[in-house]
């Protein structure tokens, strides 16, 4: 029998495992793997990774402990217990006066990454259209394309302050006729936050064009200049939204797979019809957890907002002092910075070219983002108070002498 012939087309049918693909961050960890076989003693500045580097606060751990311990617990939570989806209508209320239903406008999720993948299934027939903004993650575009929806990307550039350039979307809108347009804002990997005039304007042509609006909201914690603005807040806007919330950077529980969705009624319950099918819940030990979090450690974000917010501004001054044209981000733990037509001497095209030269002259791990230009994102989350480094001031003490000094430090 020829088991090549039984894989889905969708993951490369009879070539599926035939064709060796390396990815970005494959590449990335095996440069990093030679840099320190070259130079044992050198510690590697790691500002790569994408996710909060300490523990959730003690009373999150502490909360998960006790609930779980509980004999009801252990059920199938299926689309989730009421006192979670209250919580969340609280946090909404309480920090971005969002009014929404806990019985009907608001759903768990287990973790936001399921939810992008789910919700396609509920919205989009084979031919449908999804817009999406590039760069960005990928999950809710590749389950499209899976369902056999067309994908249109639309590029964020610096000129337009990384939002969709209006004309073109609406253009694009008139043309396509998208049943789902995906945002991120605040946005991972560039950091910038949506206007209100924006939304307003992307709610406006959703009513006059019936598209489903997806917002990612997972950094809506994470603003550090203006204010989060979602299109929940806009006349209209229920109607055509669903934007997920997540607790994975917010309260560092990224491993606990926990979020929620909300929106317009119908839009939740098409949503729920389809989790149903695919998941069973999170933990309710977990939900519950969650529910301390939002309700309880509003301290905490703020202590973790403020630590990326001065994080941020050190990189951003280093990286400008060696000759690489980054900004303070609005928002999230990440900077994006373009890539210089030359560094030390070295001529550079891409963020791949970039990426590697930090990695292999310094040690320095960094993202490479070339689908808008060559682009390079640097996350705040390095840990410290361990054997590499010890406090944040060592590892801005060795990016300095690094980036600056041009020595290895």
């Amino acid at each position: 029998m020829n088991v090549q012939k039984l894989f889905a087309d969708r993951i490369g049918g009879e070539n599926f495992g035939k064709v060796q693909q390396t990815f970005k961050f494959t590449l990335i960890n095996n440069a990093k793997g030679d840099f320190i076989a070259k130079n044992p003693s050198v510690k590697v500045i790691d500002m790569g990774v994408g996710e909060p580097e300490e523990l959730p606060t003690p009373s999150i751990i502490e909360s998960l402990f006790t609930e779980a311990k509980v004999k009801g617990n252990r059920i199938y939570p299926c689309n989730g217990i009421l006192d979670f989806s209250q919580a969340a209508s609280r946090y909404l209320k309480r920090e971005f006066a969002i009014e929404a239903d806990p019985r009907t406008e608001i759903m768990h999720c287990v973790g936001t990454k399921t939810a992008l993948a789910q919700i396609p299934m509920a919205f989009l027939n084979p031919g449908d259209s999804v817009i999406a903004t590039v760069p960005g993650y990928p999950v809710l575009p590749k389950a499209s394309e899976w369902l056999g929806a067309r994908l249109l990307p639309v590029a964020l550039e610096a000129r337009h302050n990384f939002l969709p350039e209006l004309k073109e979307l609406e253009s694009l809108v008139r043309r396509e006729r998208p049943k789902i347009v995906l945002l991120n804002y605040p946005n991972n990997p560039t950091g910038a936050v949506a206007s209100k005039d924006f939304l307003r304007r992307v709610v406006e042509l959703a009513h006059e064009h019936c598209f489903l609006i997806v917002q990612d909201a997972a950094y809506a914690d994470y603003v550090h200049t203006g204010s989060f603005v979602s299109p929940l807040m806009i006349d209209g806007g229920k109607e055509v939204t669903l934007e997920l919330y997540s607790l994975s950077k917010s309260y560092n529980m990224q491993g606990y797979r926990l979020g929620f969705v909300a929106g317009g009624a119908p839009l939740v319950k098409a949503f729920g019809l389809v989790k149903d099918n695919t998941d069973n819940g999170q933990f309710i030990a977990i939900q519950k957890a969650g529910m301390h979090a939002l309700d309880s450690c509003g301290a905490f974000v703020r202590e973790n907002r403020e630590k990326y917010r001065r994080r941020l501004s050190r990189a951003a001054g280093i990286l400008r002092r060696s000759g690489i044209a980054a900004t303070e981000s609005p928002s999230t733990f990440y900077l994006y910075a373009p890539v210089p037509k030359e560094f030390r001497g070295v001529p550079l095209e891409t963020a791949q070219q970039m990426t590697d030269l930090l990695i292999t002259r310094y040690g320095l791990i960094t993202v490479p983002w070339d689908e808008a230009g060559p682009f390079l994102r640097f996350s705040m989350t390095f840990e410290v108070g361990t054997r590499d480094f010890g406090s944040e001031d060592e590892v801005f003490q060795a990016l300095e002498m690094r980036l600056v000094h041009d020595r290895l430090a």
